[in-house]
């Protein structure tokens, strides 16, 4: 019976927990000491990637915006001190029934069995990565890539939405030990 009142408690315990993952890793090079940048800008990316796209300019808009009153300021590239870079890092996912069903018989050590098949399909989606690239050296000082994904049947709405919110929970987090 103590079990039942408790039931209550427990589930609240979990959707609170479950409430403290974030919905971003971020990843930086130890010993970096950040304040000694002051500049950033956009680095274009590879011609195979996201050169031209929506998703791509909708990026490029989320980090301005974030870094707008931050502590770096906008500038051309051969002048920053960081460049930002961002990829769509595919995702593979599986749709469909893993549930399988069967029967056997065995008898005397020898045996006889049958199941379905799993059915179903894989499909793409998009994680975005941001890094800050230092000039300088080349190196990467700063990574964060979210959890949320980008899917194909997205509307424009949607992957704006999203994408804003990926943007700003990245850079929520920048620099490294700056209050959340």
């Amino acid at each position: 019976m103590r079990v039942l009142h408790s039931l209550p408690l427990i589930a609240a315990l979990a959707l609170l927990l479950g409430g403290c993952v974030s919905p971003v890793v971020i990843d930086h090079r130890a010993g970096t000491d950040f304040s000694q940048y002051r500049s950033y800008a956009i680095e274009a990316p590879d011609a195979d990637q996201e050169a031209l796209s929506l998703n791509g300019q909708r990026v490029q808009e989320a980090v301005h915006r974030e870094l707008a009153d931050g502590p770096l300021t906008r500038t051309d590239l051969d002048q920053a001190d960081l460049a930002v870079r961002y990829a769509f890092v595919p995702v593979e996912k599986f749709q469909g029934s893993t549930l399988q069903f069967g029967f056997g018989w065995f008898n005397r050590g020898y045996g006889i069995g049958a199941t379905t098949p799993v059915e179903g399909e894989t499909y793409e989606e998009h994680k975005l990565q941001i890094a800050l690239v230092e000039r300088r050296s080349s190196e990467v000082v700063w990574e964060a890539t979210s959890r949320d994904t980008l899917y194909e049947s997205m509307s424009s709405e949607r992957r704006k939405e999203r994408i804003d919110v990926m943007v700003a929970e990245m850079f929520n987090r920048f620099p490294p030990g700056a209050a959340n």
